[in-house]
Formats: C-alpha cells, structure tokens, sequence
C-alpha cells in the first residue's frame, strides 16, 4: 500500500489542478475585473444605497449586455461596487458611478410635486410656457424654472385641482423619490357557512387596494447640464363593484357578493432635459384613487375617478443654493 501513495497523491494534485483551471471565469472577450468607491454616495444616501447605482447601470447599459453570451458580473455592496466586463463597458460603468460619486456631500436636489385636474383644460393655460418634448409614450413638456414659479402658482390656484396627500416631495440626486396615496376598500367576497350561528351564514369581507404610486429617480449628467430621470408609475382602481346573486350555504335562500373590476395603469418610460428647466409630464385621464385633501374642496365636489395627472419635477441644483 506504501507505494501506492504517491501515486495517489499526484493523482488529487492533478485533478485539483484540472477542476480549478475549468472554474476560470471566461475572458474571451478581454473582460477585466474592476471595483469602483462608491463611499461618497453611501455616506449621504445611507446603507444599502449601492443597488441604486446597480439598477441604474442595468438600466443605461441594457440588461442583455449583462446576460448574454459574454460572461460578466456586476454587484455592489460594502461601499463598492465590483464589475466584471469588457473595457469598453468598464468605461461607461466609471462614468455612471462618478455622476452618483461626484459632489455627494453636496447633490443636487429636485422638486417633485403630483396633481390631479378634473379635465384636461389645464393644458390651454399653461401651453404658452410649455414646450413640448420627444418622448416614446406620455406627453411631457419643458419650461425655463424662471417662469415654471408662476405656472405653477396659477395650476395650483385652479378650483378643479387635487394635490397628492404628500405635497412636494425632494429627492436627491440618484435616490428615487416615492409619492403614493390610496386607500383599502372593503367589500363582501363571499359567505361561509355558520351552522351554530343564525341564519347559518355570514358574510365574508375581503379589502382590495386602491393606489397611485410614482417613483422617479433623477441623475445629473457629468457636466451638470442635463438630467436623467427614469420614471415609473403604478395605479390601481376599482370601477365598480358588481352584484352577484348566488345560492346561499345549506340552500333556501339566496345571497349578494361583489366581484371586483378592476383598472390598472403601468408607465414606465426615461427622460432628459436641461437642468435649467422644469419637467411637467402628462399622464393623461387616468384613475385617481387618491382621497380628497384639501379640506372644504372634498366636501364640496363629488369624487372623481378619472383625472388628468401632471407630474412636476423641478430641478435645484447644488450650486444654486
């Protein structure tokens, strides 16, 4: 058996060899392996604040230059992000993380304020300082932030006008500002049987939920000329309520549930305009399950459930403050 050993113990050293040369990452491309500091950022975001910068690469670069045929890899975490391809992409990945990294202590900011009109007779007002843009799906318009003030003053002046519940909220360079409002409606999805209680049914509620989310995550250009923003909005509404008669639990007698219907709105679509002007987006008339907030106003009008939705996003940026 002794002189067995060494034989056995080349043979692992040489299998061990095989199976760590086939678990090389493949380079046929002349892909490199770099990481890039995204600690500035980190810091004035907060933890976690890296997939951001992850999401936006994806997101510029396109997801199948990631999942193709070239291997690659791309992470973040720690206050870094690693990245593994080719030198052409590494390129475009340092200049994207220098527009997060750049200036963090000090980022840009911007205004970003949702409204609902009634109709679209708000657009005949403001037309004259509006000035249309290209873009692939919903309307959008641009205007110097000189006049964009009392544009602004006079829509929000409007007797037809809803604001969402948040009001104007900030976000910061990179960071994805949120604004939501909706509510929970309750309605009766079925009965279940209840043989010790009288009359040997009970109804059973379910809640569905309404809502209006809106997420936009603005980044400035190297240059601080221009901004980029992806854009993404979310509602759900219910239209009605429909009655359905069926057979009650044990028979004799019959009873009403409600089926509900449904209507659902998903945008998603990526501007870019110069930081010198403010962005006003149009979604058109779409559902507002949004809650009146402005006090005597709700009292006053009957809920709408269609509205024609502007997004406002104006720029601020951190040299002007």
């Amino acid at each position: 058996m002794d002189c067995l050993r060494p034989h056995l113990v080349m043979g692992l050293v040489v299998a061990v060899a095989a199976v760590s040369a086939a678990a090389q990452i493949p380079s046929d491309a002349g892909q490199v392996w770099k990481t890039y500091d995204l600690g500035p950022f980190v810091t004035a975001a907060g933890p976690g604040s890296e997939r951001h910068v992850v999401d936006w690469i994806l997101q510029d670069t396109g997801y199948p230059a990631w999942h193709g045929q070239t291997a690659a890899s791309l992470s973040g975490g720690d206050g870094r992000l690693a990245c593994f391809h080719t030198p052409d992409m590494q390129a475009k990945v340092a200049e994207i993380v220098a527009r997060f990294t750049d200036h963090a202590d000090r980022p840009h900011r911007f205004s970003v304020r949702v409204f609902g009109f009634d109709g679209p007779r708000w657009r005949a007002d403001a037309r004259p300082a509006l000035q249309p843009m290209p873009t692939a799906g919903v309307q959008a318009w641009i205007l110097p932030r000189e006049s964009a003030t009392a544009v602004l003053a006079r829509l929000r002046s409007r007797g037809d006008v809803l604001e969402l519940p948040t009001g104007p909220v900030l976000a910061a360079n990179g960071l994805p500002a949120n604004l939501t409002g909706g509510r929970r409606q309750p309605y009766v999805q079925d009965y279940l049987p209840t043989p010790a209680v009288a009359p040997g049914w009970q109804p059973h509620q379910a809640t569905c939920d309404e809502g209006l989310a809106i997420d936009l995550q603005p980044l400035v250009s190297a240059d601080a000329s221009a901004v980029e923003a992806a854009f993404r909005c979310r509602i759900d509404q219910i239209e009605r309520l429909a009655a359905l008669a069926l057979p009650a639990p044990g028979g004799g007698a019959t009873v009403l549930v409600q089926v509900p219907q449904l209507a659902a709105v998903r945008i998603g679509e990526r501007f870019r305009w110069p930081t010198t002007h403010t962005l006003v987006i149009g979604l058109g008339l779409v559902p507002w399950p949004v809650p009146a907030q402005n006090g005597a106003l709700s009292a006053l009008i009957p809920e709408v459930e269609r509205r024609d939705i502007a997004v406002v996003v104006e720029p601020r940026p951190a040299g002007d403050r």
